[in-house]
């Protein structure tokens, strides 16, 4: 009796086994077909954007990635998971890993094949390359170096850099932007901090936009190649002749960023529009004589003139910045009109303005202690306004190529030292792209790791690995025995 009692729980054990490995060997079956990848950083720097996706979901031919790492690079784990969610994203994507430490042979054939060095992504379709190199890919903190630390990461820039580099290798088309020149502005390849626009003319180029200067000046016509034109901090009001370009540059299909910052009262000051009231008419706009306060979102530490800015309207450049809930950060703006009638065939919408605390400063001889009065403008107060043609015509078709404005009432937050606070990149960016037709690169900015750090005592550490060594093979033990004397005759 007791040997078939032992037979049937022997045979119950080998089928119980046998159903184990047989649910096991299905689940994984499953889960090489049906799995889900998670992204639980809270900075979301795995998460790949609606705008990549959109991207890689049209792709048309193969792109061939090569990480030139090794396993020990500080970029290595974050590189390599996002170049893993691109695979999984599109069957287009075909990514090699390659450790020159591992295989020093191939890392050579490499270098001498692409001159390429280490620590690059070299992405490829047919015989376009574009290399991703390091600082590309991240921006690092240095601070800490004298006192021995490693470098952080500061900003994450692998989904920008590497969707912008697939878009290079596989479209041909190239797009240029023109900053305006020749009444006071900033020059973009100018590194002062707080007024200079190196660094967004660095964002555009890594965005494939060829940056140039339209001195325009003597011209009677906007360059025939340019995408987008931006006014960027004009010091000086433009001429007749240079408006007349403009408004046929508008006409044609023109697309216009224009980034007016207040003109304040003093000696040789240019006039309040900077001589732009009549390109803006036609569409309702102008350019309000004040700055803009808002102390439900100031600035803690700093004057009332700096703002952050986090009411948003329906727009696909802020629909990220919504979503996301990244301010942007305004030092010194004017506030920008918009009619309650809009012209008819334009689409004017709000994208960016105060609370309804805020209002625009007109009393600007007395900017040391301001007041909200009844002749200021009252909030919300906008200080960022598209425009767009949207008339069909008699055939009740869209126009291929509509004229596309965003008057914006600063400059200075796209100025050196100041377009990485915030969302100041990404309503830079998205503002560009939106203008310039690409609407699917709308919503791509870097992206901050969280820092994280435990600190233990020593003897913490030596009753965390005496737990480890000991305390979990004595548990498997007790466990062990305990089966045991559950289960004897």
């Amino acid at each position: 009796m007791r040997s078939r009692i032992r037979t049937v729980r022997a045979g119950t054990s080998a089928a119980g086994i046998v159903l184990v490995l047989l649910l096991a060997v299905g689940a994984n079956y499953l889960g090489a077909r049906h799995w889900w990848r998670g992204d639980w950083t809270r900075a979301r720097i795995f998460s790949l954007s609606e705008t990549t996706r959109k991207v890689l979901a049209g792709l048309t031919k193969p792109v061939q990635v090569t990480v030139f790492m090794t396993r020990g690079s500080r970029l290595y784990q974050p590189v390599s998971e996002l170049l893993h969610r691109y695979r999984a994203a599109s069957t287009k994507i075909e990514v090699e890993f390659l450790d020159p430490e591992r295989n020093p042979l191939r890392a050579q054939a490499l270098v001498k094949e692409f001159q390429v060095r280490q620590n690059t992504v070299v992405f490829r379709a047919g015989d376009r390359k574009k290399y991703v190199e390091e600082d590309k890919i991240a921006e690092f903190d240095y601070t800490g170096i004298q006192q021995g630390a490693t470098p952080q990461v500061k900003s994450f820039r692998g989904e920008e850099a590497f969707t912008s580099a697939i878009l290079d290798v596989t479209e041909k088309n190239t797009t240029k932007v023109y900053f305006t020149a020749g009444h006071g502005e900033p020059k973009f390849d100018s590194k002062e901090r707080g007024r200079g626009f190196a660094e967004a003319k660095q964002l555009l180029e890594r965005s494939n936009y060829t940056v140039a200067t339209w001195d325009s000046l003597g011209k009677d016509a906007v360059p025939a190649d340019a995408a987008v034109v931006i006014i960027a901090g004009p010091r000086a009001a433009f001429l007749a002749p240079e408006l007349g370009a403009l408004k046929k540059y508008a006409q044609d299909g023109g697309r216009v960023l224009l980034l007016a910052d207040p003109v304040l009262p003093e000696t040789g000051a240019p006039p309040p529009d900077l001589g732009l009231s009549d390109f803006l008419a036609p569409y309702g706009i102008r350019l309000d004589n004040d700055i803009v306060i808002d102390p439900a979102n100031a600035v803690p530490m700093v004057g009332p003139e700096t703002l952050i800015a986090n009411d948003y309207g329906l727009h696909q450049i802020v629909t990220s910045l919504a979503s996301e809930g990244l301010p942007v950060v305004f030092p010194l703006a004017r506030s920008v009109f918009k009619p309650e009638k809009v012209p008819d065939g334009y689409l004017e919408l709000m994208i960016v303005d105060t609370t309804k605390d805020g209002w625009g400063e007109t009393s600007l001889n007395k900017l040391d202690a301001v007041k909200k009065d009844p002749e200021d403008v009252q909030g919300p107060v906008p200080i960022a306004i598209s425009v767009e043609w949207v008339q069909k015509d008699k055939d009740g078709k869209a126009p291929a190529h509509p004229f596309r404005m965003l008057v914006v009432g600063n400059s200075r937050f796209v100025a050196n030292g100041n377009i990485n606070n915030g969302g100041n990149t990404n309503l830079f960016l998205n503002a560009v792209n939106w203008l310039a037709g690409h609407e699917r690169l709308v919503g791509i900015a870097p992206k901050t790791p969280e820092q994280a750090a435990l600190t233990l005592t020593r003897a913490q550490v030596n009753r965390i690995g005496l737990f480890a060594i000991a305390g979990m093979p004595a548990f498997a033990i007790v466990i062990g025995v305990w089966v045991w004397y559950r289960r004897r005759d």
